[in-house]
């Protein structure tokens, strides 16, 4: 009895440690080898063509995936491998396909007609909150926009 109950615990913890550590790619891997939804690698080779994953890490609990590229770029992704948030490099911008990709065309338009297009750093996606778009300007920090692409606000820098 004390051995069962031995072994059940340490079963327990096992499954606890692996929900607060998810699973981790310890060194580069190749997309294809990669442990992701189809969608996720179907975005990554579109958008990235042959780079590799430096990091990689699968929540457990969500099931959804953080990935860091060879280049420094930082995506995540739901379940089904739906990009739900991407961050550049340092000193860099996403490009104006990937902000094609994942924004709605009017937040796209909004981005354009403001000259900021080609500064967006950070696009992170909640389907209750919207869409968050960081970019690089002197005055504004970033712009909220709802599921449609319409402006919610802008947060300007202090």
């Amino acid at each position: 009895m004390y051995r069962f109950i031995q072994r059940t615990v340490l079963a327990i913890a096992a499954v606890v440690a692996a929900a607060f550590i998810g699973v981790n790619a310890r060194q580069a891997i190749s997309v294809e080898s990669a442990e992701l939804p189809v969608e996720a690698k179907s975005f990554i080779k579109q958008h990235f063509g042959n780079t590799t994953i430096a990091k990689y890490e699968k929540k457990f609990w969500s099931n959804s995936y953080e990935i860091e590229l060879t280049d420094g770029t930082d995506i995540d992704f739901d379940s089904k491998g739906k990009c739900t948030g991407i961050d550049a490099p340092d000193n860099a911008f996403l490009s104006q396909s990937i902000i094609n990709d994942l924004l709605p065309k009017s937040a796209v338009k909004t981005l354009t007609d403001n000259d900021l297009i080609n500064s967006v750093e950070e696009i992170e996606y909640n389907s209750s909150k919207g869409y968050k778009v960081e970019v690089r300007h002197h005055t504004i920090d970033d712009y909220r926009f709802d599921a449609a692409g319409k402006v919610l606000r802008v947060n300007h820098d202090n």
